[in-house]
């Protein structure tokens, strides 16, 4: 029984939604956010999708050891989304219609965020960089996998208007959304880490 597929698969499904509960839970305080979505990412891919380690431990494992480089990189994020925003509001409040220099510096600040916020967080659960470095590093590759940047930006604001339409669903969301977003992103930092001598290369396999 525990062996058979529909186990394997309903097992997915409980440890799913118990790592979206640990995500709503340790991004309670919002600035916390992305440190959260760095340690589910980590926690799918790792634990649910290879099976190593335990899922309440890993995910606070990573939340602690990347909270100071994903909680800046996510106080950047919020930066550029008010700043964004602000234009969108200026733009309305003036009465502009159409295609005006607010509007247009404002999806300059969104699209960028819409195609590497999906990367971002992926990228700082396996590889240590600086700041700039990480924006530099994952801007390249929202830019050479455009197609799966697209897919990602497409599949977060898909997520986004489903919690949006159906509130009382939202807990069950972040889960399978890092479990989908990982299917693009996995295949592209596997050709960066096949070379790597690094014991236990449970995300090579």
């Amino acid at each position: 029984m525990r062996d058979s597929k529909l186990w394997k698969a309903l097992s997915w499904a409980i440890e799913l939604v118990i790592a979206g509960l640990l995500w709503l839970l340790y991004s309670l305080p919002v600035v916390t956010a992305g440190a959260a979505s760095t340690a589910l990412y980590h926690t799918v891919v790792k634990c649910i999708r290879h099976e190593r380690g335990t899922l309440s431990r890993v995910f606070h494992e990573s939340f602690r050891s990347n909270f100071k480089s994903s909680t800046r990189m996510w106080l950047t994020y919020l930066a550029a989304i008010a700043v964004g925003a602000a234009n969108v509001s200026a733009a309305r409040h003036m009465g502009g219609e159409g295609l005006t220099p607010l509007t247009a510096l404002a999806g300059v600040i969104f699209l960028p965020a819409a195609l590497t916020l999906p990367w971002m967080f992926a990228y700082l659960s396996r590889f240590e960089n600086s700041w700039m470095g990480s924006l530099r590093f994952v801007g390249f590759l929202a830019v050479q996998n455009a197609g799966r940047s697209l897919l990602l930006a497409a599949e977060l604001l898909g997520a986004l208007l489903i919690a949006w339409l159906i509130p009382y669903i939202a807990p069950l969301l972040p889960g399978p959304a890092a479990l989908l977003a990982s299917l693009a992103v996995e295949p592209v930092f596997r050709a960066y880490t096949a070379d790597a001598v690094v014991e236990d290369a449970w995300f090579n396999e």
